[in-house]
């Protein structure tokens, strides 16, 4: 039993938050849980309520309904010193301090701990330098603020924050301002100072950045939780359209494993000239990847034929959204999948066939495009390159009667809703 309360008291819980303004609502029935050693990560679009809410955890706003407790103890019911050497913030824009040196500005974070005629101490000495060194800023503590760049500045107030030895750290988007590679330093520290045992909740606007840092996410928009979990669960292309109004393509980055996100064209419309066309596509090995992101964007409704575990081509339907038969890897296709694959093409106005290569496994792909209302090619090439069938592949390609052939991705894009819908073309 007392595992279980110490447990349960290592967290900040907001629950039911409620903030209003002038009858506007900002925060709306807003939870939040954020346990020790965890960094939580506020994504959302602007005014989505990131600011308010770190305000709000950090008792600086008198919420209308909720309550805010940090290892079981309501924040707002704190006094003002405990709550400054227990919460600690880090602001967008560092404050810059004209003529103190940064030394001076992050011995400040050591006032909660120092009585109201106190002096520093060696303890506050030390706790000031090792908090400069953590930040990896020991070597800029003789040199005045406003001397130093902009990711100096930042890591100097981080500094600070740390020096008040705060049990939770709060972010407000502290690397919007800052270079790559300032933004990977700071919060590799942050991650440091997670692993060690401290809670930091952080607001950022770099949805990649959030992904790759974070371990859990809560996207936010008009001040109601869209989403909370880790950043596969809540950065998906549904959620992402849903907040911030856009299409994107959320894949895994091949070097670091993290979430790598892409934005369609902005200017795009999100019914483009594809509205209302089911285009099909008969693709793999990396061949449809392009082809299915560019019909997505165009505003087609798209789906695709067998893809298997570990294909290139999976995963751009998996990150798109798009409907496909999953197949096992060299497994060859199988007669429910066949039929699945079927009933795909038969709903589709048009079937186009990538350039990709046909072997036992997935010639069976061919066999169902003859039921396809039209087909077309999205290559030139000519087929027998591809067939490792000893012919067979061959034969079926040669059954079908494409309506059209493209070598070119925007000329197939901008020519395929006439095809489509009757209009022959061939280029």
């Amino acid at each position: 039993m007392t595992d279980t309360v110490e447990r349960a008291e290592q967290r900040l819980e907001a629950r039911d938050i409620v903030f209003e303004i002038d009858a506007t609502r900002l925060l709306d029935r807003v939870d939040l849980d954020a346990r020790k050693g965890e960094l939580v990560g506020l994504v959302g679009p602007n005014g989505a309520g990131k600011t308010t809410l770190l305000r709000a955890i950090g008792g600086l706003l008198k919420t209308r309904d909720g309550a805010v407790l940090l290892d079981g103890e309501e924040v707002r019911q704190m006094g003002t010193g405990e709550r400054a050497k227990s919460i600690a913030h880090v602001a967008q824009l560092a404050p810059l301090a004209q003529g103190f040196t940064a030394l001076e500005v992050v011995m400040m974070g050591r006032y909660p701990h120092m009585g109201r005629v106190q002096s520093e101490r060696a303890v506050d000495r030390e706790a000031v330098r090792d908090a400069l060194e953590i930040a990896g800023a020991g070597d800029l503590a003789d040199r005045t603020v406003d001397t130093l760049s902009g990711g100096e500045r930042q890591g100097v107030f981080v500094a600070r924050a740390l020096a008040q030895e705060p049990r939770l750290l709060l972010l407000d988007e502290p690397t919007s301002n800052l270079d790559i590679n300032h933004q990977a330093r700071f919060f590799n520290i942050v991650q440091r100072l997670v692993r060690d045992g401290m809670t930091a909740v952080a607001a950022i606007h770099d949805l990649s950045l959030a992904a790759r840092f974070c371990d859990r996410l809560v996207l936010l928009n008009g001040g109601v939780v869209i989403a909370e979990g880790t950043p596969a669960e809540v950065l998906t292309p549904e959620n992402i359209e849903t907040a911030f109004g856009v299409r994107a393509v959320v894949s895994s980055d091949p070097g670091s494993g993290a979430l790598s996100l892409s934005v369609m064209d902005p200017g795009a419309p999100a019914i483009g000239v594809g509205a209302g066309t089911r285009v099909h596509v008969v693709c793999g090995g990396g061949t449809g990847a392009r082809l299915m992101y560019r019909l997505s964007e165009a505003g087609f409704t798209v789906t695709a034929g067998p893809l298997g575990n570990g294909d290139t081509d999976r995963a751009a339907a998996d990150s798109l959204g798009v409907e496909y038969v999953p197949v096992q890897a060299f497994g060859g296709l199988d007669d429910a999948s066949h039929q699945e694959h079927l009933r795909l093409i038969k709903e589709c106005d048009i079937a186009i066939l990538s350039d990709v290569a046909f072997g036992t496994g997935n010639v069976r792909s061919l066999e169902a495009l003859a039921e396809a209302p039209r087909t077309a090619l999205a290559t030139l090439d000519p087929f027998a390159g591809r067939d490792f069938t000893d012919g067979e592949a061959t034969r079926l390609f040669e059954r079908l009667s494409p309506v059209a052939a493209w070598s070119e991705l925007e000329a197939l894009v901008t020519g395929l809703p006439g095809v489509a819908h009757g209009q022959q073309e061939n280029n």
